[in-house]
């Protein structure tokens, strides 16, 4: 079988999202920003920490546990900063181990900076940078996902990043941090740093109302149209809620599995509620696995 006859093939068994009135798969569980959901803790995250880098205040905190949205929430201020004139973001999104030159040069990378073999070299250069960003009206913005795998030597080479000064003596770099709640407790280790985080934001699971407008939301920006009326019943909205305890990457993720389901039943099926959610949880117990990969 060559290629082209191969892809015919395996389009017969895509998903036919267009049956549900969709134009796109509602429930990826990629951090994509498009889909990102504002709960009330994200919506307050979002003020603080937007308000702090733009005020130059230095380092911002957000603490989640696994699959509540810190990896879409740092593509989300990634995405933002990097489109406007007067800043120039790098996310780098997950820190090498240990090594405080190697997040150094992993920064700088990102940046598209030379990367230095010596740590002095490094911050160097990253000085020179500082000071054409300065002279240009440009302010740096570092992002760092599963900063809680960031090490004490780490720390000390970003405290000495936030310690640079622009002309005016305004922080030169400002930096959020988001990580597992295992970063509140690293901090600890290590007062210089800690002392400069300017704000700390958490990132808790949906309550049920939060539940049902996440799945809205999606539907909306997979491009279903509220005439058709909801694809995913009130009724349905608990169990969801229950089975992944609000966790938003969880619900992405048993949601998907829901429309799925719903496509193989057939065309007469048009609707996820209640009993259809308990006949899925009670038949598909290894619909979690896929996603037990995820970090």
């Amino acid at each position: 079988m060559n290629n082209v006859q191969l892809d015919l093939e395996l389009d017969q068994y895509a998903p036919e999202w267009e049956r549900l009135g969709l134009v796109v798969p509602p429930f990826t569980i990629e951090a994509d920003p498009r889909f990102m959901y504002l709960s009330t803790e994200t919506r307050r995250a979002l003020s603080k920490v937007s308000y702090m880098v733009e005020a130059g205040q230095g380092a911002s905190i957000i603490i989640g546990e696994v699959g509540t949205g810190k990896t879409t929430l740092a593509s989300w201020f990634h995405s933002r900063y990097h489109r406007r004139p007067d800043f120039v973001a790098a996310k780098v999104d997950e820190p090498p181990q240990k090594s405080g030159l190697l997040l150094l040069r992993r920064i700088a990378a990102e940046f598209g900076l030379r990367t230095r073999r010596a740590t002095e070299d490094q911050l160097n250069e990253f000085r020179s940078f500082l000071v054409k960003q300065s002279e240009s009206g440009v302010l740096p913005l570092i992002i760092i996902d599963e900063a809680h795998e960031l090490g004490p030597d780490q720390f000390v080479e970003l405290r000495r990043l936030l310690n640079f000064r622009d002309p005016r003596g305004g922080k030169a770099y400002q930096l959020i941090l988001l990580g597992r709640p295992e970063l509140d407790i690293n901090l600890r280790d290590v007062p210089d740093f800690n002392d400069r985080v300017a704000t700390r934001s958490s990132l808790d699971p949906l309550t049920p109302d939060d539940t049902k407008s996440l799945i809205e939301y999606r539907l909306l920006a997979a491009g279903r149209d509220t005439k058709q009326g909801p694809l995913f019943t009130d009724d349905a909205i608990l169990p969801i809620w229950r089975e992944t305890r609000g966790y938003p990457r969880s619900i992405c993720m048993l949601c998907l599995h829901l429309c799925l389901e719903l496509l193989a039943v057939g065309a007469g099926a048009t609707k996820i509620d209640a009993p259809f959610v308990s006949r899925f949880l009670e038949t598909h117990h290894s619909y979690r696995q896929a996603g037990s990969n995820e970090q």
